[in-house]
């Protein structure tokens, strides 16, 4: 099953890059992933960062809690719309940012982005093959970090 062990291979690579990302930043693969996500749009929003993570927005939420615990990143209301909450870096969450290992958001994303678009569709249908012969019922997961998993 030379197919099994190429999901090894993946899964083994993945999880040794967020060992990896978390040994040099102290923070997890998909908080450095947020943070990059924010150093890049300042200003984001919780639902803005939720899409750019492919994550659901309580997730996300859940996430901005901690980054904010952890003063590496803070919430500012809008003046007009006290429903607006915008996020930024705090200085120490763009030292995070700046020392971090590439890519952010990880080595699976990072070469699924690079995969030409018809090879990405090709094995979005193949894994959807897999998953239905597996039975997976719970779709729960699709919106989990890898790095939480």
């Amino acid at each position: 099953m030379v197919v099994l062990q190429q999901f090894r291979f993946i899964f083994k690579s993945v999880k040794k890059h967020f060992r990896w990302v978390e040994e040099e930043t102290g923070v997890s693969g998909s908080q450095l992933w947020a943070l990059a996500q924010i150093a890049a749009a300042p200003g984001l929003r919780v639902t803005e960062l939720a899409r750019a993570l492919a994550i659901h927005q309580s997730t996300a939420s859940n996430l901005v809690d901690r980054l904010v615990q952890r003063k590496l990143v803070r919430r500012d209301r809008s003046s007009t719309d006290q429903r607006v909450v915008r996020l930024y870096l705090t200085q120490r969450g763009q030292t995070v940012v700046s020392k971090a290992p590439r890519p952010f958001e990880g080595v699976l994303p990072d070469a699924l982005m690079r995969l030409p678009h018809a090879d990405l569709r090709n094995l979005d249908a193949l894994l959807a093959a897999v998953a239905q012969l597996m039975r997976v019922r719970d779709a729960s997961g699709r919106r989990t970090p890898l790095a939480d998993m």
